[in-house]
C-alpha cells in the first residue's frame, strides 16, 4: 500500500510565491488529465491500495477536473485531501448578468443632475468594477458543500502573512486574493469540513503568528501546522531573505508561547519536526511514500524536486514517469529508513562526494 501518494495535479497557480518549491505561476500550462489520474490511482489500487492521497499542484482549485477527481478518489474510499492558497478562477459574468449590471447602471444615472460630474464618475467606476471584477475569488460554499458530500477528508490552506503587505510581498498577489483566502476558510469551516492552515515562518512574516491565530480562532478553524522553510524553488532563490536565522526562530517560538498561554487560539497547533530541529522523523520515501509531479515524474519524495536526471542517477534514487513506466512501480508500504534519504543525498551532493 502507497500510504501517502501526494499528487501536483497541474503547475498553474494565481499565485507567484516567493518561496514556491514548484516554480508554479499563471504562465504554467502543465496538467494532468483526469484519464491519466484515474489510471495512476486505478494502478496503485489493484497493487495494494492508497492510504492517503493529496491533491496539490500549483494551485488545485485551476484544475477544470478537480471535482471529478475528488469524487473518483472518494468514491473508491480513499482518505482524499486538498492543499490550496484558498483562490480560484471567478465565473465570467453571463449576458443577462451583465445586461442588468448596465439596465441598473443607466437608472442611476438618470437620477442625477448633469451638473453633477461628481457624482456621475463616481457612478461610472463603481459599476465598471461590477463589469470587471478580479478574475480571482473564493471558493464559494456552494462547492465547498459538494466536496463534503463527496467525502473529502480535509482540506489545507497555505495562508501566509495576517497583514496585506506581506502577504503581497510572499504570494505575489494583490489584496483581493488574500480577501478570498479568509472567505473561502470561512466558508470552508462553516460547512464543516475539516480545515487546516500551514504556516511557513519567515523573516517577514513570523512576527504576524499571533494576529493569524487569533483569525483562526474568529474562523473556528481548529487546525494549523507550523512548516519548516525549505529552500527549493524560488525559494533557493529567495533564501538569504525568507529563512529564519536561529536568533529569528527563537523569538517566533516565544511570540507562539506567549499567544498559546494566553489563550488566542485553542485548537490543536502541530509543529514540524524539521522546525523543531529534532531528529527524530522517520523517513518513509520510496517505502510508504510517493510523490507524483505535474509532469508525470514519480519520485520516492517532494524533497527531490530539485535534483537533475544525472543526479538521480548518480545517487541512485529510482524515478519513474506514470507516462512511461507506471507498471514497473513497485512499493513495498512498509518500513522506515534509518536516516532521511533526503538527508543523505543532499549531504553527499554539498560535499561533492560521488560515493
Amino acid at each position: 500500500m502507497v500510504k501517502d501518494l501526494c499528487f501536483e495535479i497541474l503547475d498553474k497557480c494565481s499565485n507567484n510565491c516567493r518561496f514556491c518549491s514548484s516554480n508554479s505561476d499563471m504562465s504554467k500550462d502543465t496538467v494532468i488529465s483526469f484519464n491519466d489520474f484515474k489510471r495512476v490511482i486505478d494502478h496503485f489500487m489493484k497493487t495494494g491500495g492508497i492510504g492517503e492521497l493529496s491533491l496539490s499542484g500549483g494551485e488545485p482549485f485551476l484544475h477544470p477536473e478537480l471535482e471529478r477527481m475528488v469524487a473518483y478518489a472518494t468514491g473508491l474510499g480513499i482518505k482524499t485531501v486538498i492543499f490550496t492558497s484558498g483562490v480560484k478562477l471567478r465565473e465570467p459574468l453571463s449576458m443577462d448578468e451583465r445586461r442588468k449590471i448596465i439596465v441598473e447602471e443607466k437608472r442611476r444615472l438618470a437620477s442625477v443632475d448633469s451638473d453633477d460630474i461628481r457624482t456621475i464618475l463616481a457612478i461610472g467606476k463603481f459599476y465598471e468594477k461590477l463589469l470587471n471584477p478580479p478574475i480571482f475569488s473564493c471558493i464559494e460554499r456552494e462547492r465547498l458543500e459538494r466536496y463534503k458530500r463527496m467525502g473529502l477528508s480535509k482540506i489545507v490552506f497555505d495562508m501566509q502573512g495576517y497583514v496585506q503587505e506581506t502577504d503581497t510581498y510572499l504570494m505575489g498577489r494583490r489584496s483581493y486574493s488574500q480577501q478570498a483566502l479568509f472567505r473561502s476558510l470561512l466558508n470552508a469551516s462553516l460547512v464543516g469540513l475539516d480545515v487546516d492552515v500551514h504556516f511557513i515562518p519567515m523573516k517577514v512574516n513570523y512576527k504576524e503568528i499571533r494576529e493569524i491565530l487569533e483569525l483562526l480562532e474568529l474562523a473556528s478553524v481548529k487546525n494549523i501546522s507550523l512548516l519548516n522553510f525549505v529552500p527549493q524553488g524560488r525559494g533557493l532563490e529567495n533564501r538569504e531573505s525568507l529563512e529564519l536565522n536561529e536568533t529569528e526562530k527563537d523569538e517566533f517560538f516565544e511570540i507562539l508561547g506567549s499567544a498559546l498561554d494566553e489563550g488566542l487560539y485553542t485548537g490543536k497547533v502541530r509543529i514540524g519536526i524539521p522546525l523543531q530541529g529534532e531528529e527524530t522523523h522517520k523517513c518513509n520515501a520510496g517505502l510508504e511514500k510517493l510523490d507524483i509531479k505535474y509532469d508525470g515524474t514519480v519520485l520516492p519524495c517532494p524533497a527531490f524536486k530539485e535534483l537533475s536526471a544525472d543526479e538521480y542517477k548518480k545517487y541512485g534514487i529510482q524515478v519513474y514517469s506514470i507516462y512511461d513506466d507506471l507498471d514497473k512501480i513497485k512499493i513495498s508500504g512498509v518500513g522506515t529508513r534509518s536516516e532521511a534519504l533526503c538527508k543523505k543525498v543532499y549531504q553527499r551532493k554539498d560535499s561533492g562526494s560521488n560515493d
